[in-house]
């Protein structure tokens, strides 16, 4: 028994040093990377962007196969442009590569690298710079959607370029450079995200507020074009509510003249609400002066229903105003009262943006202007003013009085101040100008009613006073 003892534990020592010596040399084989190295890496001194340039190199390696090479361009730490080349075997390769036309990029030196790999991960690189130059075109070549085409020419200023022509106003196209130099690539400038890119071929939506003439440019340093009129309140963009509703909160001043951009023609449908705003002269409507308080708003633009909705808002945007803190009322009623008109936009004792707004005017006034026949129906007179938005803090019938002795209107003491009509009938297309009064006591309301025939427009404000939107 001791015999095979010894006999089995020589064995065993036997098979482990076999073993061993098998594993060294397989971990020495797999730990064996091999070598590669760039032999030689050519191209051009200098390019332009835009341009396809060549080059060739050779390279070799040992103990691995060669995998593949990449040349890549750098523009300070970034990769802007690469290209793989399989490489199999040692020996002298060719390619091109791209210099990208690039937004904002000066000109000067770009590095360009070369790296070659085997299949164990074995690298090398090689490296040289080239001087890159920003192409100065002759013209661009604008072509819109129907295919029509228009040269732009330079305009002095540099890389900019433009052309005037009889345009929609609503313009969508595309911009192309075309080759420059001996390897220049044709370069097509469109729209993504809502900027001018190249590499994209959807239309760029160039807009203006007129059908006629005007003048496109376009900028190949900054792909800066115009001209691009922003949906706007004096240039501060309305905020999207959904597919008919946007919205601007922002301070605004008494006398402030402001302007609504980016309806373009259909703006002339729009309704103007004449108590906050009247219409300036000689501007066809598009400048508009603001006729109530200095203080907060929000100015609603409806697409579906083409109108302004202006209401007071709290001094920190929080929340839409309410007496006393803010100084605000309201008026609710029936489905015969609404804006732009009762027909599209009835009220109908709603708690939501139905709710009519008044034009505080400072002084604790308030007004209110109803069209007969268009924001109020002439023999369904039944409204009432609040407090607030929703209901509650209703101005009751000991709360509110005509002061002035006018007829058009009487308060009603046995629906506890709801506004009625009164001995005096309405006139379809007259305006009555409704005026409270609550300087003395917010709960003691005096209310002053006026007819008239429509407002005059308002003379332009002296070029010395300005026109600038106070910052929101």
């Amino acid at each position: 028994m001791k015999k095979n003892n010894l006999f089995y534990c020589w064995m065993l020592i036997a098979a482990a040093a076999g073993f061993t010596a098998c594993h060294d040399d397989e971990t020495k084989e797999f730990h064996d990377t091999g070598s590669c190295r760039v032999v030689s890496f050519e191209g051009p001194e200098a390019a332009y962007m835009g341009d396809s340039i060549e080059f060739s190199f050779q390279v070799e390696g040992s103990g691995i196969r060669l995998n593949q090479t990449k040349i890549q361009l750098y523009y300070g730490e970034s990769i802007v442009s690469e290209r793989f080349v399989l490489t199999p075997e040692s020996g002298a390769y060719t390619g091109k590569l791209l210099i990208p036309f690039m937004q904002d990029m000066a000109d000067g030196e770009v590095s360009l690298k070369l790296r070659v790999q085997n299949e164990r991960f074995a690298n090398a690189v090689a490296e040289k710079t080239i001087t890159v130059t920003r192409p100065q075109f002759d013209k661009l070549v604008l072509t819109d959607t129907e295919g029509n085409t228009y040269d732009m020419l330079p305009t002095g200023n540099p890389y900019e370029y433009s052309v005037t022509d009889v345009f929609p106003s609503e313009l969508y196209a595309t911009i192309e450079a075309p080759k420059y130099g001996e390897n220049g690539n044709a370069i097509v400038f469109g729209s993504s995200d809502g900027k001018i890119t190249n590499g994209t071929t959807s239309a760029i939506n160039f807009t203006s507020d007129i059908d006629g003439l005007y003048t496109v440019t376009f900028n190949t340093l900054t792909f800066e074009g115009t001209p691009f009129i922003k949906f706007a309140l004096n240039d501060v963009e309305f905020e999207k509510i959904d597919e008919t509703h946007s919205k601007v909160d922002m301070m605004l001043k008494q006398g402030q003249d402001i302007n609504i951009t980016g309806l373009k023609n259909d703006y002339a449908n729009y309704w103007v609400n004449p108590a906050f705003f009247r219409k300036v002269k000689g501007t066809d409507g598009k400048t508009l002066r603001f006729m109530g308080r200095d203080g907060a708003y929000r100015v609603t633009v409806d697409k579906s229903l083409k109108y302004f909705r202006v209401e007071v808002m709290k001094d920190d945007f929080s929340a839409v105003g309410v007496l006393p803190g803010e100084d605000v009322i309201w008026a609710n009623g029936n489905g015969d009262i609404g804006q732009p008109s009762f027909s599209k936009n009835g009220v109908n004792w709603s708690t939501g943006d139905k709710v009519i707004c008044l034009a505080p005017l400072g002084g604790g006034k308030h007004q209110l202007i109803l069209e007969a026949g268009a924001t109020i129906k002439s023999n369904s007179v039944n409204f009432k003013f609040y407090n607030q938005k929703g209901w509650g803090g209703e101005f009751t019938a000991d709360k509110i009085s005509i002061a002035d002795g006018s007829s058009w209107f009487r308060v009603d003491t046995q629906e506890n101040g709801n506004i009625k009509a009164g001995s005096t009938s309405l006139q379809d297309g007259k305006f009555y100008v409704i005026t409270l009064d609550i300087s003395e006591d917010a709960n003691k309301a005096k209310m002053s009613v006026e007819e008239v025939d429509g407002f005059e427009e308002v003379d332009p404000l002296p070029a010395e006073e300005g026109n600038e939107a106070p910052a929101e």
